[in-house]
């Protein structure tokens, strides 16, 4: 991929739209199902309204998944198109007006905030979770009896019906299969009550479901990490499939040389074993790099990858650049491609002790994106 607006920044994230369009197109023909789009957490740090945009206008997705009412009339009012959007961590009572308002879907995940809409007489679309085993969010089976019959005294049908897996991303685990089993059954008794509109989204799939083939009784499918490109486990089958669309670079900003015995950074953390080359780059904990990495992380920096020295700080780290004929400037890449070198956001993860959605959510505000494509 060419490097574009390289000089006017300190760091930049790239983010590709025709490879976000592309893990689109892998969850679709995986799936064969409706794919709702996960945009929440800014498009899990990939940018949501750009991401969003690209997926209604060129990835002809009808509905977007967001976490909080404030993202999602963000959204609304940037992307006023005639689409979906779905609220997953549901509502509070006193935002009812608003849901209704910028024509929002909640998704309704306790008895009490079901009980709350009763008295209401304007109501959004409503979609209900249901607890199979997360024990998260979700209306858990043995409240399930009386959340049918408050839908039936309110004389309403669901527009959708949903339920969150809690290990999918486990090859050998039959837990996901449980979840199914069980969900299946209480999505047959919301259609014995003749709850369900006939349109009803029924959506249980996230990405490691897809990816593995379980689906349920999926209608509709939610991809979140696996859209941007990283597989939430890489040993499954069909991760190779994905294109990771964000590449995160920064700058040299100065070069020195150190000797013998020298440390770097913050506690002396990092004592040279010989005289080495030491370039300090433009990215810090500020910006979202991982303090965890310290002496620990890699980037690349001339097609190759060097390793960090010291502690990363809040603006700066420090890498071993030592053979380098490094000038002030030289591009750096935290997360993406160069020459024959990749590193992933999967990789800083497992340097940080952490996961990948960590990782790419935690690039700060103050990282410019840029979109190509």
């Amino acid at each position: 991929m060419a490097t574009l607006y390289q000089f006017p920044y300190r760091t930049v994230a790239e983010v590709s739209l025709t490879s976000l369009l592309r893990n689109l197109v892998v969850m679709r023909n995986l799936s064969k199902k409706e794919v709702i789009p996960i945009v929440k957490a800014d498009a899990y740090g990939h940018g949501m309204l750009s991401v969003s945009k690209a997926l209604v206008s060129r990835g002809s997705c009808h509905t977007l998944a967001v976490a909080t009412l404030e993202e999602a009339i963000e959204l609304r009012k940037k992307i006023p198109y005639a689409i979906s959007i779905i609220v997953l961590s549901g509502y509070w009572p006193h935002q009812a007006e608003a849901f209704v308002k910028y024509r929002l879907i909640p998704v309704i995940h306790s008895l009490n905030h079901l009980k709350s809409l009763q008295l209401r007489k304007t109501l959004p679309e409503i979609h209900l979770k249901l607890d199979t085993g997360m024990h998260r969010l979700g209306i858990l089976p043995e409240e399930v009896p009386e959340a049918i019959a408050i839908l039936k005294r309110m004389n309403i049908k669901l527009s959708g019906l949903a339920t969150h897996f809690a290990e999918s991303d486990k090859s050998t685990s039959s837990f996901t299969d449980e979840q199914i089993k069980l969900f299946r059954g209480f999505h047959q008794e919301f259609l014995n009550h003749r709850l369900l509109h006939t349109d009803a989204k029924i959506h249980l799939a996230n990405s490691c479901a897809i990816l593995r083939g379980k689906l349920g009784d999926s209608i509709a499918v939610r991809p979140g990490l696996s859209l941007y490109g990283v597989s939430p486990n890489p040993h499954l089958k069909h991760s190779d499939d994905l294109v990771p669309i964000l590449t995160w670079k920064a700058r040299v900003v100065t070069s020195k040389f150190i000797r013998k015995g020298d440390t770097v950074g913050y506690g002396r953390t990092y004592r040279a074993k010989k005289t080495e080359k030491i370039s300090l780059v433009s990215i810090g904990y500020a910006d979202g790099y991982p303090r965890a990495l310290s002496n620990q992380g890699e980037v690349i920096l001339q097609g190759k990858r060097v390793p960090v020295r010291g502690r990363v700080s809040m603006d700066l780290l420090a890498v071993d650049s030592t053979g380098m004929e490094v000038r002030d400037g030289s591009l750096v890449i935290l997360i993406g491609t160069e020459r024959k070198s990749r590193i992933l956001a999967s990789e800083l993860a497992h340097w940080a002790d952490t996961i990948p959605y960590e990782i790419l959510c935690g690039i700060s505000s103050r990282v410019p994106r840029i979109y190509l494509d």
